[in-house]
C-alpha cells in the first residue's frame, strides 16, 4: 500500500514525450498545449526531474535555457528582451522549435505589447506643444524601444536618460542607438541610487518593477514622483496576477517576478503618496501587462 507521502515520479507517457521533444528540437504547435499541460500539472517535488530529461535546451541556445542559465546574472536579460521585441527564433533544428513556443506564449506577446504602449507614450509626448520633452526609463535593458521611436521620428524633440544597473545592457543600448546617442545619456547605476539631473516629462519602467518587492515599489514611486515635470507622466509596467504564462517561465527558465493586481498598483501608489485622482492602471491588449499611470497636477489640479 502506497503511503500518503508518496512523491509520485513522472509518468512513463511524459517522460517519453519529453525525450521526442527534446530530439525534435522542441514542441510543433499541435504539441503545444500537451506540453503545456505537462508543465501546468508539475508538483514542485518533481520539477527537478523535469528539468532533467530537458536539460540539452535548457543552455543558452534556446531562450527558455537562456532564462534558466542567466549568463548575466538574471533572467529577463537585455539580449533576451531584445530577441522578444525581435521575435527572434535559433535557426538551428535542435532549438528552433523551443523559441517557436516560446514566443508564442501569451508572456511574450505581451513583452512585445508593452514595447507598442511604450512607443504611443512617446508619440502623445512627441505630438505636445512641449519644446523639448525629457523622458527618464528604469530599466533601460536593450533599448530597443528607444530605437524604433527614433526611426519613426528621426528628428523628435524627445531627450533619453537612460538608466540601466548592467554595463552590458547599456553598451547595448548605446552600440544600437550610436546614430541618435547625441540625444541620449545612459546611466549605469541602481534606480535606487540614482539622483536625477533634471524633471522628466515621462518616467517609464517597462519591466523592472515585476522584481521588486512591495516596499522597493513604494520607495521607487515615492522618489520618482519628485521629478515628475508638471503634466508629466510616470508609467510603470508590471505584469498581471492573470498572467497565463507563470507556471511556464518559472519552471522552465526559472523566472520569478511579482504578480499584481489593479488593485496592488493603485493601492501602493497612494502609500507612495501619490494622490488617488492623479493614479489609473491601464494594460496591454492582452491585459497581461498592467501600466500604473500616475500623472502628476498642473496648477494643482489632476492634469488630463
Amino acid at each position: 500500500m502506497l503511503s500518503l507521502n508518496t512523491k509520485q515520479p513522472l509518468q512513463k507517457e511524459t517522460i517519453r514525450f519529453l525525450n521526442h521533444l527534446v530530439s525534435t528540437g522542441g514542441p510543433e504547435p499541435h504539441e503545444y498545449q500537451e506540453f503545456t499541460n505537462i508543465v501546468g500539472h508539475l508538483k514542485d517535488h518533481q520539477v527537478a526531474a523535469f528539468r532533467d530529461i530537458i536539460k540539452n535546451s535548457l543552455d543558452v541556445n534556446t531562450l527558455i535555457g537562456h532564462g534558466f542559465v542567466k549568463p548575466y546574472g538574471y533572467p529577463g536579460d537585455f539580449t533576451i528582451i531584445h530577441a522578444i521585441y525581435n521575435d527572434s527564433i535559433n535557426p538551428d533544428p535542435k532549438y528552433s522549435n523551443w523559441d517557436r513556443f516560446f514566443q508564442n506564449q501569451p508572456g511574450a506577446h505581451a513583452v512585445r505589447n508593452r514595447k507598442e504602449y511604450f512607443l504611443k507614450c512617446c508619440q502623445k509626448l512627441e505630438a505636445s506643444d512641449r519644446k523639448e520633452a525629457n523622458v527618464l526609463i528604469l530599466g533601460c535593458g536593450p533599448a530597443t524601444d528607444v530605437k524604433e521611436f527614433y526611426a519613426l521620428y528621426p528628428d523628435s524633440r524627445l531627450r533619453f536618460h537612460l538608466i540601466d544597473f548592467d554595463q552590458n545592457a547599456i553598451d547595448f543600448a548605446s552600440n544600437q542607438n550610436r546614430k541618435i546617442n547625441g540625444n541620449i545619456k545612459y546611466f549605469r547605476v541602481n534606480v535606487l541610487r540614482f539622483k536625477p539631473l533634471k524633471m522628466y516629462d515621462l518616467i517609464w519602467s517597462a519591466g523592472l518593477f515585476d522584481y521588486f518587492k512591495e516596499k522597493h515599489f513604494i520607495y521607487l514611486v515615492n522618489k520618482y514622483l519628485k521629478y515628475l515635470a508638471e503634466g508629466g507622466e510616470y508609467v510603470i509596467g508590471n505584469f498581471s496576477h492573470k498572467n497565463p504564462t507563470k507556471k511556464l517561465m518559472e519552471v522552465l527558465s526559472d523566472w520569478y517576478l511579482h504578480h499584481r493586481s489593479k488593485y496592488d498598483l493603485i493601492r501602493m501608489a497612494v502609500e507612495a503618496e501619490a494622490k488617488e485622482e492623479n493614479v489609473k492602471v491601464d494594460m496591454e491588449e492582452l491585459g497581461i501587462n498592467l501600466f500604473l499611470r500616475i500623472r502628476s497636477s498642473v496648477n494643482g489640479k489632476t492634469a488630463k
